[in-house]
């Protein structure tokens, strides 16, 4: 008799709902074999805290590292069940990335990066499964509570139904529903604003980003990883997140106090001005592509270790000679090097600005205590940034028309649309946050929820007491591919200009088929088997493209062109002949846009294989 196939499952989480699908698991382990066909056992239940007692659950189950379930290849399944957007979002992008399918009830997270996630499912060949209750039954603005108002609104608004959107109000919703309406419609607004300031941005750096990625893989194949980080820095200290807010004139002198007491971490913008008042931090964070090399044209800051993303500005990464420290932004080439020499590179979060990225990074590192400097995110002082960034003096700017928020010591503070999404940001993943106290020392600026609000003086004296040579911690990095692993990289990159090539025969292919839909529908009376035959080559070509191992890096270059020319939102036409048109139409752009990404990528990918030695 052929012996039954035993999966094993992780389960992330175990409250209620965890503890319950585990007892549920064990109370039907005899019978599920005779029911699916295969065994099914709870090999990890990842808790915060492995030693307390958790009744019906057994203990050697139970993990306190992520990367016990995350390296393990023998767990086939990994159960969401802890709830809220962070860090179940990261945990679920990483299990999906590593091949491993996914179960999740979590209806926060579906409702705001559902689609995200879907898509990561899709391209690594996994399954992500959702109950129906995570979408079922949604009630309107009153049914609607506080914390998930936001999820629900953005679950139905993107940007290819952004010019749709109506906003339809009887006379009587006023009386009947009062403050609720005008809540829905501050969200509304807020919402929209921050889905045209994310494609305005990507808009604006696609290019740019994929020009600076294939200058910066030379970089990544002789770098480190953030999780490395977690190996060598003590978390018993403080974390220090300082940004560039006009408040960092207040209290960045205090910062010298903190040095070897905490664990200093600069955005990019507030480098220089630190290291003129004598500070240097212990590590700096770039994610921007676009980030003027103005701010770093000075010696420290080409050897201060650098945590960065594979799209930054490879000028500054060239001439940076200290530790570059990456973190996974979902490149696809990147991805594959690790991959490859079965190692994963782990992500950080990215909320627009390079503060929300290195917050994520203290978070993962396991810091219980953060303490955020120069956050302001509001426009205090009249200003956007600290004295000393983008010039000596920044320049007063005109807030009579912004947006008020509420401020850490006024009642409310001048913002900008692109601060606000920030932070909301902040609000909501701080929120998800679990086992911190963060303290919010900036002295200025807009009230972040969550946080406890102190001078920057106070904090480090509470906080402050071990001291720690953070030197000798950075000494001990090494780089994360050893020289085997480099040269199995450097072999694969190789590859990569003649893959290109074959992924173009696959776009010349779509053009020629939608030229021939275009054909079909150009004459008066329309041969529905060939129009259907067309469409079924042109569904499978582009299964093909899409499921090309480099496609990632087209897809993230080309940045809007899906919502511009191959939203699945087709305008609904009068006749089969008139859609047809449209299709082919908007498909033949589509596939020369992906023939020009290819045209771009090409020479870079040739040019990248001789830089790297």
């Amino acid at each position: 008799m052929e012996e039954l196939k035993n999966i094993k499952v992780a389960l992330l989480g175990s409250g209620t709902v965890g503890t319950g699908v585990y007892k549920l698991i064990e109370r039907q382990r005899e019978e599920l074999p005779h029911k699916v066909g295969a065994g099914l056992t709870v090999s990890k239940v990842l808790v915060r805290d492995k030693n307390k007692k958790r009744e019906g659950i057994d203990p050697s189950v139970l993990t306190d590292q992520w990367e016990d379930i995350i390296t393990d290849d023998e767990i086939q399944i990994v159960v969401e069940v802890m709830g809220g957007i962070e860090p179940a979002r990261t945990y679920i992008t990483e299990a999906l990335q590593a091949g491993k399918n996914v179960v999740t009830a979590n209806k926060d997270l579906m409702a705001v990066h559902g689609g995200e996630l879907l898509d990561i499912a899709s391209h690594n060949g996994c399954d992500l499964l959702f109950e129906a209750s995570v979408a079922g039954g949604i009630p309107i603005i009153n049914g609607i509570n506080e914390n998930e108002a936001e999820p629900v609104i953005k679950a139905f608004i993107n940007i290819s139904n952004l010019e749709f959107i109506k906003n339809y109000r009887s006379h009587n919703y006023q009386e009947f529903f009062g403050t609720q309406i005008l809540d829905f419609l501050k969200r509304l607004d807020r919402i929209i604003t921050e889905i045209i300031v994310n494609v305005n941005t990507g808009i604006a750096f696609s290019k740019v980003e994929s020009n600076n990625i294939f200058h910066n893989i030379e970089h990544v194949c002789n770098g480190y990883v953030t999780t490395q980080l977690c190996d060598v820095i003590p978390i018993d200290i403080p974390a220090i997140i300082v940004s560039a807010g006009p408040s960092l004139n207040k209290n960045i002198n205090e910062l010298k106090k903190a040095k070897n007491r905490a664990f200093i971490v600069a955005v990019d913008t507030a480098l220089k001005p630190l290291v003129k008042a004598g500070i240097i931090p212990d590590l700096y964070v770039i994610v921007d592509g676009k980030k003027p090399e103005i701010l770093f044209d000075f010696e420290e800051a080409k050897t201060i270790p650098l945590m960065t993303s594979i799209s930054a500005p490879y000028k500054i990464l060239k001439d940076h000679k200290g530790k570059k420290i990456f973190f996974n932004e979902g490149n696809t080439i990147v991805n594959h090097l690790f991959a490859m020499n079965g190692k994963l590179l782990y992500s950080v979060a990215c909320g627009g600005s390079v503060a929300c990225s290195a917050f994520s990074l203290v978070y993962k590192m396991g810091f219980s205590k953060i303490i955020l400097v120069g956050q302001d995110l509001a426009l205090t002082g009249n200003k956007t940034h600290a004295d000393g960034t983008f010039q000596e003096k920044m320049d007063i700017v005109d807030t009579s028309h912004s947006v008020m928020v509420e401020g850490n010591y006024e009642k409310l503070v001048p913002t900008r649309a692109d601060y606000k999404v920030y932070l909301d940001w902040f609000n909501y993943y701080i929120a998800g946050c679990r086992d911190v106290h963060v303290i919010n020392a900036t002295e200025g600026g807009a009230k972040i929820q969550n946080t406890e609000v102190m001078t920057l003086q106070a904090a480090i004296e509470r906080e402050c007491s071990k001291t720690v040579d953070m030197d000798a911690c950075f000494s001990k990095l090494k780089p994360a591919l050893n020289e085997t692993e480099r040269l199995k990289a450097v072999e694969y990159l190789n590859t990569i200009p003649s893959m290109f090539s074959h992924l173009r025969k696959y776009v010349d292919k779509g053009i020629s088929y939608y030229e021939q839909l275009q054909k079909i529908c150009s004459n008066k009376k329309i041969d529905q088997r060939a129009y259907l035959s067309n469409l079924n080559k042109i569904k499978k070509i582009t299964k093909k493209i899409e499921e090309h191992e480099l496609f990632g890096m087209i897809s993230d270059t080309l940045a809007i062109a899906d919502y511009m020319v191959m939203s699945e939102q087709y305008y609904e036409e009068d006749s089969l002949q008139a859609e047809g048109l449209e299709i082919a139409n908007k498909g033949i752009q589509y596939m020369k846009l992906v023939d020009k990404c290819i045209d771009l990528f090409i020479p870079l990918a040739e040019e990248t294989v001789g830089e790297i030695k």
